[in-house]
């Protein structure tokens, strides 16, 4: 979900103040701004802040939007900034490296080896939560990444940038650029390939085959472990035809596009409009 340009005469609006039109424009930024956040962030009330933080900079910083560039090329940019060294609840650990996402895969194949039935009929349930497997695991592999790769990689391979405008929002020549984005995608490639089974079809690793250690693990647990980032019934039919459409593809840059359009919190935008009120930068009521 690409951000969405509001129109000149919506920013010029809002630049001066009218409130329909700063309306206007948040909404129509937001549903981009957020899954770009839960993309590099992981976690959705991470991303809601961060969210939430950037928007409130777009509104009160307007008046330095030159039009140099498009809107939405500035909004990325502020986005991007911003998701660089925004604060998360827990200490991110892009140490949860390659490797150690490896032996986990590892370990749950191991697991459903030994106690899952050989070959079990998957119910409907079944597949919807493979589908929310795939989901975590593609958002470990980012996670694994340093944050300025993972905005790199996010920005070309997710949202399908420009290579000179990502290029420019990511504060980078061209040349340097392409080179971080090709080890980034060489990365995620190697580890793809001759593990995940929805990449290689030789591959060990099925969804569907970690489910057995992923159960057994929430049931010990005191507080269940899944990732659960899929929360509403649209997220969910979307999930599934992205999945249904990246399975005639079969590549590990599909692979990480094929994730819903995550719908931001309904309560974000009233709470920004109370934050911009309370600091006067919108009439209150």
């Amino acid at each position: 979900m690409k951000i969405v340009d509001p129109g000149a005469d919506v920013v010029r609006a809002a630049t001066a103040g009218q409130l329909d039109a700063i309306d206007t424009l948040l909404r129509a930024v937001q549903p981009g701004v957020y899954n770009l956040a839960l993309r590099v962030l992981g976690h959705r009330d991470d991303a809601a802040d961060a969210t939430q933080e950037i928007l409130l900079k777009l509104v009160t910083h307007l008046g330095s939007f030159r039009g140099e560039a498009a809107f939405t090329t500035w909004v990325w940019r502020v986005a991007h900034n911003h998701l660089l060294t925004a604060a998360t609840r827990a200490a991110e650990h892009p140490q949860l490296s390659l490797e150690a996402l490896g032996e986990k895969l590892g370990e749950g194949l191991a697991y459903a080896a030994a106690y899952a039935d050989a070959a079990p009929v998957l119910t409907p349930e079944d597949k919807a939560a493979a589908r929310e497997v795939a989901l975590g695991c593609t958002q470990g592999m980012l996670m694994s990444l340093d944050r300025r790769d993972r905005l790199i990689l996010v920005l070309d391979t997710v949202f399908d940038l420009r290579s000179d405008d990502a290029a420019g929002i990511a504060g980078l020549t061209p040349a340097a650029y392409r080179q971080r984005l090709s080890r980034a995608r060489a990365r995620l490639e190697g580890f793809t390939q001759g593990r995940c089974g929805l990449v290689d079809a030789q591959a060990a690793c099925r969804c569907e085959g970690q489910l057995p250690a992923l159960r057994e693990r929430d049931r010990r647990a005191p507080q269940p472990v899944t990732m659960a980032l899929v929360r509403t019934r649209a997220e969910r039919a979307e999930l599934e035809a992205q999945f249904d459409a990246f399975t005639r593809v079969h590549d590990a840059a599909s692979l990480m596009r094929a994730h819903p359009a995550w719908r931001a919190p309904e309560a974000q935008h009233a709470a920004i409009r109370a934050v911009l009120s309370r600091e006067g930068f919108l009439p209150a009521g």
